[in-house]
Order: C-alpha cells, then sequence, then structure tokens
C-alpha cells in the first residue's frame, strides 16, 4: 500500500513526499534511488547508505542504485566504489571503473585499460543513440591520446559535445585536407557556443577566412568587478559549503555565485545514462519537444537525446505536469507563444541538461532539487550565495539567492557568462560592486 500510495504522489509530481515514501518502500530501483536521494537532500547520508546497502544485497542488478551506492562509497572509502564495480558487468560498468580510477582514485593507467576494453565492444550501428558510449570513450580516449583518427571519429558522433581545443584541433585536421568549407563551418558552430573566444579567434584568422561570423557578443550590463575562482574539478565529493567559506573570506563584499549543474555535482544527484531507459511516454513525446530537431543553422552532430531529456522530466516534475505542458505546447502553438512547457513543468526540469566536462558527460543533470534547502545551507558561511543558470547564448539567469541579494543587478554583471564551467574549472565567480 505504500509504495502504490508513493508512485500516485510521484505520478502527479508531488516529488518530496513521493520520495520520503519511497525510501520506506524501495520496491523497485527508482524507487530505492528516489528515496535514497531524499534522505541525502535532507543531509541524511547514513540512512541512504544503509537504505542502498540493503536493496544491493537483494537485488545486486539494479543499475541506479548501484550508481549512487558508488557516489556515498567515494565519500568514505573510494576504494569500495572500485570494488562495487570489479569485475565490470557490461560496458556502460566498464565505462564508469575506468571513470572511478581515473578521475577519482588517479589510477590513470587502469582506468585508460578499462575504456580501452569498453571501446572494443562499442556498437557503431546504434553509435548516436544516447545509451551508447561510443562519443564518451572517443572523448577520453582523444584526451589520453590526442590521436587524429579517434578525434574525427568523434566528430561524426558529437560536435556538440567540442570543447574550444577540440573544435581547434578538427580544424585544423580539414584545412589539412582542403576542405576549407567544413573547417569554416566548424569554427562557426564554435562562435555560436563560445561567442568572441580568441582561441577561435585566432584559429578563424589564420586560415583568411575574413570577416568573422555576426554572433552577438553579450556584455557585462554593469561595471561590476568579476573574480573567477579556480576550484579544479568539482565532483560529487567536493564539499562545496568549506568551498565557499574559502572563497567568502577571500572576498566578504562578494556575491558568490555558483552554476546550477555544479551543485547538482557536488550533491551527487545525477541521472546517470546507461542506469535508465526512457519509457514509452517519453519515447513517443521526445521527438515532438524540439530537441535536436530544429533546422540545421550549423554543420555539427549530437547524440539523439530527446527521449531521455523528456524521462528526466517525468522524473522531475511528474508524469501529470508533463502531460499538462505537452497540452499547453500544443496550446502555446496555436496561439504563437512560446515557453509554455516550462512554465508548466517547472524550473528543476527546464534545468536539466547533459553536461560536457567528464566524468559528467554520462550524466543527465537536473537543476538542484532542493535549491532552496542548498541555499540554507551554504548561508550558515556568512555568504551572499545565488545559483545561477547562465551561457553564452540566452544570458543570465538567477535560480535563487540568499537574501539581501539584488537579482536584477546580478543577472546583468552575468550576462556575458565570465565563468568557465569547462576545462578552465572557474565554475564559481564572485561579483563585487564597482
Amino acid at each position: 500500500m505504500m509504495y502504490a500510495i508513493a508512485a500516485l504522489c510521484d505520478w502527479f509530481g508531488a516529488k518530496r513526499v513521493a520520495m520520503r515514501l519511497f525510501a520506506t518502500a524501495p520496491r523497485s530501483d527508482y524507487a530505492a534511488w528516489w528515496g535514497a536521494v531524499g534522505l541525502m537532500q535532507t543531509g541524511r547520508d547514513e540512512e541512504a547508505l544503509g537504505l542502498l546497502t540493503r536493496v544491493r544485497a537483494i537485488h545486486p542488478g539494479w543499475k541506479r542504485t548501484k550508481r549512487l551506492l558508488a557516489t556515498l562509497y567515494l565519500r568514505r572509502d573510494p576504494e569500495q566504489a572500485v570494488q562495487l564495480y570489479s569485475p565490470p558487468m557490461g560496458i556502460w560498468e566498464e565505462v564508469f571503473l575506468g571513470d572511478l580510477l581515473y578521475f577519482f582514485l588517479h589510477r590513470e593507467d587502469e582506468g585508460a585499460h578499462w575504456w580501452r576494453q569498453a571501446y572494443a565492444r562499442v556498437d557503431w550501428k546504434s553509435a548516436r543513440e544516447l545509451d551508447n558510449p561510443a562519443r564518451l570513450l572517443l572523448k577520453r580516449l582523444c584526451r589520453i591520446t590526442n590521436d587524429p583518427v579517434l578525434l574525427e571519429r568523434f566528430a561524426e558522433l558529437d560536435t556538440d559535445n567540442f570543447r574550444q581545443q577540440h573544435i581547434v584541433d578538427y580544424v585544423d585536421i580539414l584545412a589539412s585536407r582542403g576542405e576549407l568549407d567544413k573547417a569554416r563551418e566548424m569554427l562557426d558552430r564554435g562562435f555560436y557556443l563560445y561567442r568572441g573566444d580568441p582561441m577561435l579567434t585566432a584559429r578563424w584568422e589564420r586560415l583568411g577566412f575574413g570577416r568573422l561570423p555576426s554572433y552577438k557578443v553579450k556584455t557585462s550590463g554593469t561595471a561590476a568587478i568579476r573574480h573567477n575562482v579556480y576550484t579544479g574539478l568539482l565532483t560529487e565529493v567536493s564539499d562545496l559549503s568549506s568551498i565557499v567559506d574559502r572563497v567568502h573570506q577571500e572576498h566578504p563584499t562578494g556575491v558568490v555565485t555558483i552554476a546550477s549543474s555544479v551543485m547538482t555535482m557536488c550533491e551527487g544527484t545525477l541521472m546517470w545514462i546507461g542506469t535508465f531507459k526512457p519509457s514509452r511516454l517519453a519515447r513517443f513525446l521526445g521527438p515532438r519537444t524540439g530537441h535536436g530537431g530544429g533546422k540545421f543553422v550549423h554543420w555539427y552532430s549530437y547524440p539523439m537525446e530527446a527521449a531521455w531529456k523528456v524521462q528526466a522530466y517525468i522524473e522531475l516534475a511528474g508524469t501529470f505536469r508533463v502531460l499538462l505542458g505537452a497540452g499547453a505546447t500544443v496550446l502555446g502553438k496555436l496561439l504563437h507563444r512560446k515557453g509554455w512547457f516550462y512554465t508548466v513543468v517547472g524550473p528543476v526540469a527546464k534545468a536539466v541538461d547533459s553536461d560536457k566536462v567528464m566524468p559528467y558527460d554520462a550524466c543527465l543533470v537536473p537543476g538542484p532539487l532542493d535549491v532552496e534547502t542548498s541555499i540554507r545551507h551554504l548561508e550558515r558561511t556568512g555568504a551572499r550565495v545565488s545559483v545561477v543558470d547562465v551561457n553564452d547564448v540566452f544570458g543570465a539567469e538567477i535560480v535563487a539567492s540568499t537574501e539581501g541579494v539584488d537579482k536584477d543587478w546580478l543577472r546583468r554583471s552575468l550576462e556575458d557568462n565570465p565563468a568557465g564551467n569547462d576545462d578552465s574549472m572557474t565554475p564559481i565567480v564572485v561579483v563585487m560592486p564597482e
């Protein structure tokens, strides 16, 4: 009965109630995962560990709870996380094991071994599907080998996952073969994503492509002083509270801004591809959402991810709200209005994205599940904190802030996206009045 009530609450989007009930009736991988996530969100990691350990003993084949258990092991004894996946069962577990060894235990040679093992098992016929780790393995192997053959194969699958250095390296390959039109298109795509980037600009000018693409480079709307904080790779084992405290001590008058995706990574509430599948409803609605289905303005490739994103919306907002959102979308099209779907499903679902920073490029990353609670926790450091969602194309959105922050001033101060969520590893920006 408890499980049935939890499932009904989940269907209607009463997520907090559903999580509490799932924690007492973890009768499926989905229920156990969300029950444990609910416990973690309220600071009860020990109870979450007990729950996950019990269901692991009874249901060793449950994949979602296994990866969440690995997160809790990483925070205590990383070697236990490695043992959890030894030996790996299937290609995705080989990827996970390689990532654990390479990024967390810093045993790079062992991690690379498992990536190569997984690469040898790739089904290339379905390589563009999101649940095929081909593009992830190519990205990792490119990192450790700089092999141009692997880079070209990576480009065939997912140039949308390229960083600036990937773009420049691939452009050089195209230019060396005389494929200047493709090289120009690749740089054009790069400028759309990374507007005004000096590395891309230098390559454009060196190749003599003339006038730069006319994509508008956003600029800060205030005279605020911004300081990018180098954090290194922030992960599910990072103590965000201590990092914010340190930054606040160094810049006591500033507002500490944190990318919403980074907060989710540190909280560990990530939706790992390879541990779940889209439902039939998600597969039906996915192609109708417009993800990856728009006009080809640029020459690029990307994985087929629409159904997976809709599945994330269903889990985060509830099936009922997603259906309402779909209905609102239809009505909005008749009235020539946009954005009604996300207005209905809410900001947590709106923030869902696939990250590009390894090892979290193997996830869907929602917004923080309880951002107000997370903000209150960070506020104890005495800092003024804002969780933000910013990109080069659409500008800045303030997701949540501590009391006293001028949100409009802060939004305008971040319009040009000064943070570096990629290899520069500066996802925290302190914003101070002039």
